[in-house]
C-alpha cells in the first residue's frame, strides 16, 4: 500500500494525482537544473519534492519515465513565447520577427540543450525524451512553426509569392542549432550572437 503524502504536499496538491505528478516533476527540473541530469537521482528528486523515494513510482513508471516527462515538461512551458510567431504576420517587419525569434530560441535552447546532452549518454533516457518531445509543439518541429508564419505572411503579400518558405524556416532554426552548441561547447560565458545581417540575408531572399 502506498504511504501517505507529507502534509506539505497534501497542502500544495489536495492530494490530486495529476497536482502530485506535477510537483514531483517540477522537483525533477529543479535539480537537474541546479545540480545537471547526472545528479537527478531518485533520491535527490524525492528530497527535493519532500518525499519518499518510493512515492515517485506511484506517479511514473521509471526513474527514466520521470527524467523524460520533466525535461519534455519543462521544454513545452518554456517554448510557448514562440509558439506566437504565426501571429505576428504582418506585425513590425519580417526580419524583426525572424530577429525575435531567434533570440527567444537562445534562451530556451541555453536551458535545453545541456539536458539533452546528457540524455545523450543514456540510450533508455534518449529513446523515452523523443517520444516525449514528440508531443510537444513547436519543439517537434521548431521550422515547421517559422514556416507558418513565412506562410502567413507571404499571404499578406510581405513574402514574395515564389518563396520558399520551408527553406528559409530551415535556415532560420539551423542559425539557432548552431548558435546554442557553440554557445555549450565554449560555456556559459559566451554570449548570443547578433545573426540580424544573416536574417537580413534570408529576409533579402524572400521578399521582392
Amino acid at each position: 500500500m502506498p504511504r501517505p503524502l507529507p502534509a506539505e504536499v497534501l497542502a500544495l496538491t489536495a492530494g490530486d494525482a495529476d497536482a502530485v505528478r506535477a510537483h514531483l516533476l517540477a522537483a525533477a527540473h529543479r535539480v537537474i537544473a541546479a545540480k545537471g541530469l547526472a545528479a537527478a537521482s531518485t533520491r535527490a528528486i524525492a528530497e527535493e519534492a519532500g518525499v519518499s523515494g518510493g512515492t515517485l513510482y506511484n506517479y511514473f513508471d521509471n526513474h527514466t519515465d520521470l527524467l523524460a516527462k520533466a525535461i519534455a515538461g519543462r521544454a513545452a512551458t518554456i517554448t510557448r513565447p514562440i509558439a506566437t510567431l504565426p501571429t505576428r504576420a504582418g506585425r513590425a517587419t519580417v526580419a524583426d520577427n525572424l530577429a525575435g525569434f531567434v533570440r527567444q530560441a537562445a534562451v530556451i535552447l541555453d536551458e535545453l540543450v545541456p539536458a539533452l546532452a546528457a540524455a545523450f549518454s543514456d540510450g533508455d533516457l534518449l529513446a523515452a525524451v523523443r517520444r516525449e518531445l514528440a508531443a510537444v509543439d513547436p519543439v517537434d518541429d521548431p521550422a515547421r512553426l517559422v514556416e507558418r508564419y513565412l506562410l502567413a505572411e507571404r499571404e499578406l503579400g510581405r513574402v514574395d509569392a515564389a518563396a520558399d518558405c520551408r527553406a528559409a524556416a530551415s535556415l532560420v532554426v539551423t542559425i539557432c542549432h548552431d548558435d546554442a552548441f557553440n554557445r555549450y561547447l565554449h560555456g556559459a560565458g559566451r554570449r548570443a550572437t547578433s545573426r540580424r545581417r544573416e536574417i537580413a540575408l534570408i529576409v533579402r531572399s524572400i521578399t521582392s
